[in-house]
């Protein structure tokens, strides 16, 4: 067994990420104002560092809100007050101009489960957000948190997060605004916006690749040799265990600080990695196959065109929108269910072409055959009589 976590003492005006990880809470170098981006891969503990930091914040009174792609954190707002979860459907949207005048009235913050819509989708909720937070005044700092970032600000491509999200970075700082980024794969989010990070938060990373573009990000305008030696012991670090790069916060200590996220949370981890276990064991007695001739029976022809309605279209009753939750109705004085609306109408689903091939001909029967031989055979007939005749004319 390893040793107890230890309980750290919170402090009034500061957000603890660690014992020797911690920043001002208030005032104009407040961490709610800053750029951060948190990598490392995959069980490395980055979505366990976004937990705590957003724990902290709704300790200290600060505002964020959370675009959850894969609901790691959706839990959180059953067991910390003051969070509110949403949950659009493939039917559903947000109207962020609203949500955002809501939150410029409450000290609620928001978690929005991204999870299950399509990728596209997801970028335009976040575009929405992005460009709705700039355009208004809140008069007050605001942290938004974008999981699986490079999914909305790649290094290659273009969606329609891309551009919101710089902006933010880039200019959400003067109006209070701060951004975390959080990405498994360095090399896969835009430098534009990676650029504008005050600060990194590296967990455990080992890809060449990603460590080429942390390399590039934290090596301009600092001590390369201090960066690289940090970067060779990356790959070494243990769950948990994190390189604080900040140079504006820690100039006095190297700009680097290396510690490990603090275990004590208040909320409960529900990480979604799977149990891998024999599947024998689960399935071993539910709908046995006594032999393969029971697989045959599944290898059936399918309509890959059918003539059919879909569901929705044929019930009215999917237009309805479904009852606000409590947690939905207690955000004042805005009711963030008033923020969503259902699309009027179902797209018809897309038919079918298919590519008609053309027929050869049909050879010739051999009845017509037969009328071609005797045409010509005629002709050659004709043709010596008249030969015959032209020679006896002469002859006499």
């Amino acid at each position: 067994m390893g040793k107890p976590q230890e309980k750290l003492q919170d402090p009034k005006d500061r957000v603890l990420l660690g014992k020797d990880i911690h920043f001002s809470a208030y005032g104009d170098d407040s961490l709610i104002s800053q750029v951060l981006f948190i990598t490392g891969k995959r069980g490395s503990g980055k979505s366990w560092t976004a937990a705590v930091l957003m724990e902290e914040f709704a300790r200290l009174g600060l505002q964020f809100v959370c675009f959850d792609a894969l609901d790691a954190h959706g839990h959180l707002a059953e067991q910390m007050p003051g969070v509110v979860p949403l949950k659009p459907t493939l039917g559903q949207t947000i109207n962020m101009k609203e949500l955002v005048e809501t939150l410029k009235t409450t000290s609620n913050s928001v978690i929005i489960k991204l999870a299950g819509l399509p990728l596209k989708k997801q970028q335009e909720l976040i575009a929405e957000y992005c460009e709705a937070l700039l355009e208004a005044a809140l008069g007050k700092g605001i942290q938004t948190i974008v999981e699986e970032c490079q999914d909305f600000i790649p290094q290659m491509g273009r969606p329609s997060s891309a551009d919101p999200i710089i902006r933010l970075c880039k200019l959400g700082r003067a109006l209070g605004y701060g951004v975390t980024l959080i990405s498994q794969r360095p090399a896969g989010v835009g430098k534009e916006a990676l650029s504008q990070a005050s600060i990194y938060l590296v967990h455990n990373v080992i890809n060449a690749r990603d460590l080429k573009a942390l390399d590039d990000q934290l090596s301009f305008g600092t001590d390369k040799k201090t960066i690289k030696r940090m970067l060779d012991g990356i790959a070494k670090a243990r769950k948990g265990e994190v390189i604080a790069y900040a140079p504006e916060f820690y100039r006095d200590r190297g700009y680097v600080v290396i510690g490990k996220i603090r275990g004590d949370r208040k909320t409960e981890h529900k990480g979604h990695n799977v149990n891998i276990q024999d599947s024998r064991l689960k399935f071993h007695d539910e709908n046995p196959i006594a032999s393969p001739q029971d697989l045959a029976a599944l290898d059936v022809e399918v309509d890959v065109n059918p003539n059919h309605q879909t569901p929705m279209a044929a019930e009215a009753s999917w237009r309805t929108p479904p009852p606000a939750t409590p947690s939905q109705m207690n955000l004042p004085p805005a009711r963030l269910v008033n923020t969503m609306s259902w699309d009027a109408e179902a797209k018809a689903e897309p038919e079918v072409e298919y590519d008609v091939e053309v027929e050869p001909p049909e050879p010739e029967k051999d009845g017509s055959l037969m009328v071609t031989g005797i045409v010509v055979g005629g002709l050659v007939v004709a043709g010596t009589l008249s030969y015959v005749v032209y020679r006896g004319l002469s002859t006499n």
